[in-house]
């Protein structure tokens, strides 16, 4: 099996921070923007800019979001790396005016990510978030129209907590901390002298309608106060976010460590299927008493499942060569829509099927399949598998071809029948059923000719398996004139349940005089296919019955049913 890392992508992170991760993630290294310095110095100064962020494209497939909020980098302005290089409707950019001299691009940054986000709906990413103080920046949105005109298309205000839900209450600096819990503990007992932090949270509310008031949201876990009791770090986990936001400090890399081991991998562990925390305690060198025989018992388990596995892959590529028919008849054309065809009829029983050129040596179309019926004659066989439903000419073509065969043995005994594969490229459901119209069908009971679909024949065989047409009788239908009907002549309606139980595989139902015992099969009609359900107990007022032809019962089958459908018996 293919090992997959998680996948962590690492915006703004210190260079040891990045390399300490590499040997067990997937690791993507960007940033959330680089400021740009635009020295507007004059009043009539501005600089046009574009987002710099870098992140991957596939952002939604990360595992792991973690941002350091305190660390960018600050890059000259350089006019080129700020122009469309494409532009497919307007030259839209961003434009900082007199007297800015640093444009901070992040809050818009951490906007787009989030925006990018809202589009993972498998799991939500684990964000962790290196804190800083929260600021805005108003951003103009303008459309570059060249000479110095520009086009305000829009302004807004963006900060750069708009990543995560936010909880900003204060800005505030301070070193000194105190922990919440243990887990807190367990986080920063050996980096408490270096943590810093520069804001404060406020812990959201919830409503409580038990007490009608409101109280702490529990999603909302803190981690550490300062010494006015203000939140300084904390943790949010709901079903969209799971949001930890930790103080500044400079041992970032073995925090990190620390909140893997101690917190991400027990409580997120899907996230973190090559987890090796601990690890060397499954090499053989440490293994426990009995652990290797255990092993070894269970190797062999899986060689026997493998084996069995294998066995049943080898049946079920059996079962679909011996039946590939009846899929090619719903699905092929031309010679191999022929072919299923004739392996179908030879299966039905009729002998003597055989495969006629499509086109004799005198240029007369003849038909795909002949079937000689000894003292009753012949019956032939066109066969056509088509994009959509058939022309008229394409239904009454065996009409012709009729007409000679009965000239060639100078008897009217000649059966013609056309077969159509229609909307072969649909799945049958979403096929036009019947696949004529009256006036097609109305013109072959008049020419004594036949219309058949495939997917009736796919339907027939499983209703003469499962015994409810007999194979005799369906030849015997296949030289009917107009639509082919497939009719079930042995079966007896039952009746709707009026009532359900124990995942519908329990039915209600009121009997008048139709005889049913255990053992005996209940059929119901979906899309012209029968199924069958197997009575395996039939009760009445609690009391289990063998057979039983009056009143209400309850009925238990052997496999749960869909609802609201009439059941039949077969006739006795």
């Amino acid at each position: 099996m293919i090992s997959v890392k998680t996948k962590v992508c690492c915006l703004d992170l210190e260079a040891d921070i990045i390399d300490s991760l590499k040997d067990d993630y997937d690791i993507y290294v960007g940033s959330a923007g680089k400021r740009v310095q635009v020295n507007n110095e004059k009043s009539y100064d501005y600089k046009l800019l574009l987002s710099n962020y870098d992140i991957p494209k596939n952002i939604h497939e990360y595992d792991v979001l973690i941002i350091d909020m305190d660390n960018f980098d600050t890059v000259p302005y350089n006019e080129e790396d700020n122009i469309r290089k494409y532009i497919i409707d307007h030259n839209t950019c961003f434009k900082s005016d007199y007297p800015t001299t640093i444009f901070d691009p992040v809050p818009l940054g951490y906007y787009d990510i989030s925006e990018i986000l809202k589009d993972k709906h498998d799991k939500p990413i684990i964000k962790i978030i290196f804190q800083n103080r929260k600021y805005d920046i108003t951003y103009q949105f303008v459309e570059n129209r060249g000479n110095g005109n520009f086009l305000i298309k829009d302004t807004f205000c963006l900060n750069n907590y708009s990543l995560i839900k936010d909880f900003a209450y204060k800005e505030i600096y301070g070193k000194e901390i105190f922990y919440c819990n243990d887990l807190a503990r367990k986080l920063f007992d050996k980096f408490q002298d270096e943590i810093t932090y520069n804001q404060t949270y406020r812990c959201p509310g919830k409503y409580d309608s038990t007490n009608n008031k409101i109280v702490d949201d529990p999603n909302f876990m803190p981690l550490l106060k300062n010494k006015g009791g203000q939140i300084v770090s904390y943790i949010y986990c709901d079903e969209n976010n799971i949001n930890i936001v930790l103080p500044q400090l400079q041992s970032k890399k073995e925090l990190l460590k620390v909140l893997f081991n101690e917190f991400l991998f027990q409580y997120f562990p899907e996230y973190f299927p090559n987890n090796k925390a601990h690890s060397w305690t499954e090499e053989e060198e440490y293994f426990l008493p009995n652990h290797q025989k255990i092993l070894d018992d269970k190797n062999a388990i899986n060689q026997k499942y493998i084996q069995e596995l294998n066995d049943i892959d080898n049946k079920i590529n059996q079962n679909r060569d011996k039946y590939s028919f009846l899929h090619k008849i719903l699905t092929e054309t031309d010679n191999e829509l022929v072919f299923a065809v004739i392996d179908y009829l030879k299966w039905l029983g009729f002998p003597n099927v055989i495969a006629k050129d499509s086109i004799s040596k005198n240029g007369l179309f003849e038909e795909d399949i002949q079937i000689d019926l000894g003292e009753r004659g012949l019956l032939i066989i066109e066969v056509k598998g088509i994009g959509g439903t058939s022309k008229d000419s394409e239904c009454s073509q065996i009409q012709k071809i009729k007409f000679r065969r009965c000239e060639e043995r100078c008897k009217f005994d000649v059966y013609a029948l056309y077969i159509v594969n229609n909307e072969r490229h649909l799945p049958p459901l979403k096929r036009t059923m019947p696949p004529f119209n009256p006036t097609q069908i109305q013109d072959a009971i008049n020419e004594k000719r036949g219309l058949l679909s495939t997917w009736q024949l796919f339907n027939l065989f499983f209703n003469i398996e499962n015994g409810l047409i007999t194979k005799e009788e369906a030849r015997e239908a296949f030289l009917e004139n107009g639509l082919v009907e497939f009719k079930i002549n042995n079966i007896s309606e039952l009746g709707l349940p009026y009532s359900y139980y124990m995942n519908d595989s329990v039915i209600c139902i009121e009997l008048n005089n139709q005889s049913i015992s255990k053992g005996d099969f209940l059929f119901y009609e979906t899309n012209g296919k029968y199924y069958k359900r197997q009575i395996i107990d039939i009760q009445k007022s609690k009391e289990s019955l063998n057979s039983i032809d009056n009143g209400k019962v309850g009925i238990k089958l052997d496999i749960s049913i869909p609802r609201n459908k009439k059941f039949y018996v077969i006739s006795n």
